[in-house]
């Protein structure tokens, strides 16, 4: 069974209108000190107005939990999405550089051929002529 503060309140209620608290105060030589017992119906209207209460807060952490949750997720999401954008980005750019590496290597081949090239001709030019004078 679970305990509940309406619970606690009306049972703290309860005692206040026993003999029990009125024997507790009273003095030794006195007679017995009797209290009126409160009618049920005042009882009954205070207990609902403290579970009414009760239902409300409850709706309100209620609600308050669902808001924190769906936030709590939004932001995850958010960020999932963020991180997942960065890592597109960066593989985008790493294959661009490669990209871009690939091809000054390509023409770098091409000038030491080219230059290769140039140099076994005039090599062969020079040769020639002197060839041709002897």
């Amino acid at each position: 069974m679970h305990i509940t503060p309406e619970k606690i309140k009306e049972a703290a209620e309860a005692l206040e209108c026993t003999e029990l608290k009125s024997f507790m105060f009273q003095e030794p030589t006195a007679g017995p000190l009797t209290r009126k017992r409160r009618s049920s119906r005042s009882t009954g209207r205070s207990s609902r107005r403290s579970t009414r209460g009760t239902r409300r807060s409850s709706r309100g952490t209620r609600r308050s939990t669902r808001r924190s949750t769906r936030r709590s997720t939004r932001r995850s999401r958010r960020s999932t999405r963020r991180s997942r954008r960065s890592t597109r980005r960066s593989r985008r750019s790493t294959r661009r550089s490669r990209r871009s590496t690939r091809r000054s290597r390509r023409s770098t081949r091409r000038s030491r051929r080219s230059t290769r090239r140039s140099r076994r001709s005039t090599r062969r030019s020079r040769r020639s002529r002197r060839s041709r004078r002897s």
